[in-house]
């Protein structure tokens, strides 16, 4: 192709008929609404840059208008094409939607071409593509769609250039570059060479040269002075060395590295500042929530850990002391947030057991009492007699009236089921007086703080004890080891609970739309994420609730027949234990389905009052006190940007469920935390997290909703196919691809730690497997 032909649209006068639009038309008249991509590259164009010769197409072109388009190429010599995406919003300072529609390289055909244009109108509707949109953006709605027609660049060298390091290493420019298409380092089929300030050019790439750099740093340094913007562009070197600027867009996200920095060092200090070194929090009580509980749910739960919470209720009403006035006991409540995140505070809970006795809680491998001699005060010394009296009686409690805990748990449900009558609507205050809305919204928050999750937390406490002395008894059998996977197993198959019954009418209801408003009506106050009251429910969501849904084949065996082939001597024993855990276990869960009606209606107030407040759904971003004032909630308004900012600095952070805060000092030093090996590879997107492996290969055939809560994903490479997976993972391990690919670039816009050129990481790594992802120095620690 020459360079005649790749530059001859810049003088091509525009038509007179729709079809398209030149790089002059778009300039000249400022057409922002083509999109990005192409109005950077018209606005480059204006400016002299060699940028390969193309049109942009602004909706599906019928027929006339296509045989238009097929004329202009004809005029052109028919050369191959690259036909893009150009969405509004798209290579934006925000957003890149890094390879989120669909783009065609060397279309060659008139055949080709028509398709290759309607298909990439079509892949804005892709699923990836609204993935994207959804998790970013919040919204669902389709934006305008450009496609560019752009005259191909035989590659001999391709590569991107950064104005400024997109992971936040320095403030220099960064160029990687390959031979041949850039494609293939975008997709990260390719890892390429990479290229700074100080790094040498000799021996990384034949036949690339000292002076090919420098030709594509003044470029790149030239189009960040026209742009006005740190720029990320793509360029190319054809067989004649001609270098070409194929794509420029705004490196996205470039928030202040520092500033995040300041944000993590300030919460640690503030933690230090608060707590002793050997504190540890517990997570696993809030397992199910993803990510940063919002305000005003944190400071709903919050009271149900505090002093009259219905925590401390639980504890009372099986014997142990709960929240007292003694001065041993705590005067706060126990649920706090590190890092954002909700964790209890397991130093607090200890004296809400027996007091102030010479124990600690040991966090591993699960919370439990442990002896401790440095605990050993001449008040826990005269204590002595009464905790060990009050100990027992406790324990005997436990283990003999554990029938008439789960009676009074029973009769409590169906009183609670009879006094609460509201449907599933939430339009329901939609025409209520503001005060009338706020007076509710107090008196259900603290109802359900104080009233409705004490007999959840009773089944809870009990379930848990239960479960360790049945777990004692398996391992006795069968091994530690062996213990832990049989009753993983019965957990698994030997429960009939009503979140499994749910779970089966949602999948009839996907399959079968005539059953939606069954569904509906018996579970539409339930949904995903639901823990947090800034989620919508499966009621609001409608027909988008039903998306796809894998198939489920019950487990067919009866745990109690396998415990009957058991000895004689354990047989009655782990009969009785797990007859006893299986009844609190689906108790628990109609408790559950229960206080989520009452729950989603506190979602449902807070939605109207933010919808008259204008604040809509950054309601959620205020505490309880702080909406119940009813001042003015627009004032709010920097408040809610502070603590939105504050918590995206947390964002790329993970620790584990249990943690101390010793240990969170070393993971956010970057320090080994374990002295186990540790993969070197490539940082992409910085940060810490630690989870559990998951190596996928066809990311179609993932079924998310059966994914643990802390997944690390791993692949060999990732392409746009995969961003609905990306939703569901703590940190990203592949072994292709460098800054611009596609893992790199939609990894940093999450938030989430992902690591480049670990070796064979798919076959290397198992499912199951935990390790620490380390994006800020590129490495990965087994665990």
């Amino acid at each position: 192709m020459s360079t005649e032909n790749l530059e001859r649209s810049k003088s091509t006068p525009s038509p007179k008929v729709y079809p398209y639009f030149t790089y002059t038309d778009i300039a000249t008249q400022g057409l922002k609404s083509v999109g990005g991509k192409a109005y950077n590259l018209a606005i480059l164009s204006r400016n002299d840059f060699a940028v390969p010769a193309a049109i942009v197409i602004s909706k599906i072109p019928n027929e006339k208008e296509m045989l238009e388009i097929h004329s202009w190429w004809k005029k052109m010599g028919q050369p191959k094409l690259a036909v893009r995406s150009s969405a509004l919003g798209e290579d934006s300072a925000e957003l890149s939607f890094a390879g989120q529609q669909t783009t065609f390289l060397n279309v060659d055909s008139e055949d080709a071409l028509s398709k290759a244009i309607n298909a990439c109108f079509a892949s804005i509707h892709r699923q990836a593509s609204r993935a994207y949109r959804e998790f970013f953006s919040r919204k669902s709605t389709v934006p305008e769609m450009n496609v560019v027609l752009q005259v191909m660049v035989n590659a001999k060298f391709a590569g991107v250039f950064f104005s400024t390091d997109p992971r936040g290493k320095n403030e220099s420019w960064v160029t990687e570059t390959i031979e041949g298409l850039g494609e293939d380092l975008v997709s990260g089929r390719k890892t390429p060479a990479r290229f700074t300030i100080d790094t040498p050019v000799e021996k990384q790439l034949v036949g690339w040269n000292k002076d090919h750099l420098n030709q594509v740093v003044q470029m790149g340094l030239q189009a960040r002075e026209i742009l006005g913007f740190e720029t990320d562009m793509e360029w190319a070197f054809d067989q004649n060395d001609k270098l070409w600027c194929l794509q420029a867009r705004p490196v996205t996200a470039l928030q202040s590295f520092s500033n995040q920095q300041k944000e993590i060092n300030k919460e640690l200090e503030r933690l230090k500042k608060k707590h002793p070194q050997n504190v540890y929090w517990d997570g696993q009580t809030f397992s199910e929530w993803t990510g940063f509980p919002s305000y005003l749910t944190f400071s709903i739960w919050k009271d149900a850990f505090a002093p009259n919470g219905a925590f401390s209720s639980a504890l009372k009403e099986l014997g142990y002391f709960g929240f007292t006035n003694d001065s041993f006991s705590p005067k706060d409540t126990l649920l706090e947030r590190v890092f954002g995140r909700a964790y209890v505070n397991l130093s607090l809970l200890e004296p809400l057991f027996f007091g102030p006795i010479p124990y600690s809680i040991n966090p591993y491998p699960r919370p439990h009492l442990k002896f401790n001699w440095r605990k050993i005060t001449l008040q826990s010394v005269l204590r002595t007699p009464y905790t060990i009296y009050r100990m027992a009686k406790v324990g005997w409690s436990l283990q003999t009236e554990r029938r008439k805990h789960i009676n009074r748990c029973a009769s409590a449900l169906t009183k609670y089921r009879t006094d609460f009558s509201r449907p599933a609507n939430p339009e329901f205050y939609k025409d209520w007086d503001q005060e009338k809305i706020l007076e509710y919204l107090g008196k259900e928050a603290k109802k359900f703080s104080e009233e409705y999750l004490k007999w959840p937390f009773v089944l809870i406490v009990m379930a848990e004890a239960t479960m360790q002395s049945l777990q004692l008894i398996l391992t006795r059998i069968y091994g530690k080891k062996g213990g832990e996977q049989t009753l993983q197993k019965w957990l698994g198959m030997g429960l009939s609970t009503m979140t499994a019954k749910m779970n089966a009418e949602y999948r009839e209801a996907a399959a079968f739309k005539e059953k939606q408003a069954f569904f509906m009506d018996r579970y539409g106050h339930r949904g995903p994420g639901e823990l947090d009251l800034s989620n919508p429910r499966f009621v609001e969501l409608g027909e988008r609730a039903f998306g796809k849904s894998s198939q489920f084949s019950p487990f067919e065996r009866d745990v109690e027949e396998e415990i009957k082939k058991l000895g004689r001597f354990q047989q009655p024993i782990i009969l009785q234990e797990w007859r006893f855990l299986k009844k609190m276990l689906e108790l628990r869960e109609q408790w559950k389905m229960e206080i989520m009606r009452p729950y989603a209606h506190l979602r449902w107030m807070a939605v109207e009052l933010g919808k008259r407040g204008k604040l809509n759904d950054d309601i959620f971003w205020l505490r309880l006190t702080e909406v119940l004032k009813n001042k003015d909630y627009l004032a709010h308004k920097d408040k809610i940007e502070d603590r939105k900012q504050r918590f995206k600095s947390f964002r790329k952070l993970s620790f584990p469920v249990v943690v101390s805060l010793n240990e969170l000092e070393n993971i956010l030093a970057g320090k080994e935390v374990s002295n186990k090996s540790a993969l070197e590879g490539e940082g992409l997107s910085p940060g810490m997290a630690f989870g559990e492996v998951r190596v996928v290969t066809d990311p179609e055939q993932e079924k998310t909703n059966q994914w643990p809560s802390d997944v690390i994903l791993v692949a060999e490479a990732t392409d746009p196919g995969w961003t609905p997976l990306f939703q569901h993972a703590k940190g990203v391990i592949v072994e292709k691809g460098g800054v611009l690919s596609h893992c790199a670039i939609v990894a940093r816009e999450m938030g989430i730690p992902a690591v480049s050129q670990i070796q064979k990481c798919h076959l290397r790594l198992k499912n199951g497997d935990h390790v620490w992802v380390d994006g800020t120095n590129g490495r990965i620690i087994l665990a």
